[in-house]
């Protein structure tokens, strides 16, 4: 299996997916996957060949979500995001 580096050293393009992202959807010439920022980011080039960078999970340079995978998008929330929210409801009723 490959790491998220070994495939970015053959990655040509980087396609943008992030649903709310202006350039959803066009695919860019990649230049590198690196943190940035504190964050994993791609950095791209621009068509006017300027380099742009977004993080990675807003590319399909990110790897697949596993529970998203298996639950071949069945699910609409995972159980660690239920449990932290009952966490903060219960830090919400507490201050009250």
């Amino acid at each position: 299996m490959n790491t998220a580096g070994e495939a970015d050293e053959k990655r040509r393009w980087v396609r943008i997916t992030h649903p709310f992202h202006p350039l959803r959807g066009q695919k860019f010439r990649f230049v590198v996957r690196r943190r940035l920022w504190g964050e994993e980011r791609v950095t791209f080039l621009s068509p006017g060949g300027d380099a742009r960078s977004v993080p990675v999970n807003w590319t399909d340079a990110d790897l697949p979500n596993v529970y998203a995978v298996v639950g071949r998008g069945q699910a609409q929330v995972r159980v660690e995001d239920l449990l932290e929210l009952v966490e903060l409801i219960d830090a919400g009723k507490s201050e009250r």
